[in-house]
């Protein structure tokens, strides 16, 4: 029996490692009795997939995990077994038992959804904002650097950035932010919000940026779909 189930990571749950997830969930099955399917070999592994990675210390209004039963089980129980086992913040949302040939996750989503809310270091009228917004659309390259443990890279973060829009709200400005997302990478939302800053001169005060994902979807023409909706195509 697998399973896709959609999930929050809220509150402290934010803060637990995309690494260490695998064994949350791995936890709260194995106390919940139920049985999960594992690798075979010396080491043996969960059969456990989950979508794009989140942020440490970034929420997740709902994002997805793909689970391996042993047998079939009714789906309402298995939910409701493993929720009772799971730490605060992480709530299963939905869930649909997938079919034989089913394609993975990280084979569909394409795309995610961010809201950002920003303080502003220093007062923005609502045109102004505005007009910084188009002309940062209107650029084709944005080179942004992304910096590791070999140093710099500059990258052109443009093309990942599918639509961003904002708005005053108070002393902040809320950020709607949609990127692709794929094996050959992404683009961070602090990266988008920093080269604004840079390039369009908008006193954004970033260290106390906020980030929630909301979602994770699959974009094609124009359209958003969830992994659960190609499945009943």
């Amino acid at each position: 029996m697998r399973l896709r189930i959609a999930y929050t990571k809220k509150e402290d749950a934010k803060f637990i490692a995309h690494l260490d997830l695998t064994r949350v969930f791995e936890r709260a099955i194995r106390r919940a009795g139920i049985r999960m399917v594992y690798t075979e070999g010396f080491n043996p592994r969960p059969k456990i997939s989950f979508g794009f990675a989140l942020a440490v210390g970034t929420e997740g209004e709902r994002e997805y995990v793909d689970i391996d039963l042993e047998r079939d089980l009714e789906l309402g129980d298995v939910l409701g077994r493993i929720q009772e086992q799971l730490p605060s913040g992480i709530r299963l949302l939905e869930g649909q038992v997938l079919t034989t040939g089913a394609k993975p996750l990280m084979a569909v989503l394409n795309a995610a959804s961010y809201r950002m809310r920003v303080p502003m270091a220093l007062p923005i009228q609502e045109d102004r904002l505005q007009e910084g917004l188009q002309a940062w659309l209107a650029r084709e390259h944005v080179t942004f650097s992304r910096y590791s443990k070999k140093g710099p890279t500059d990258k052109d973060i443009r093309p990942w950035v599918k639509s961003l829009t904002g708005v005053i709200q108070g002393d902040e400005v809320v950020f709607e932010l949609e990127v692709e997302m794929g094996n050959a990478g992404s683009v961070r939302p602090e990266e988008v919000l920093g080269s604004l800053r840079e390039l369009e001169n908008l006193p954004l005060d970033l260290d106390n940026l906020r980030v929630k994902r909301t979602g994770v979807h699959v974009s094609y023409q124009g359209r958003k779909s969830s992994p659960f909706e190609l499945l009943a195509e």
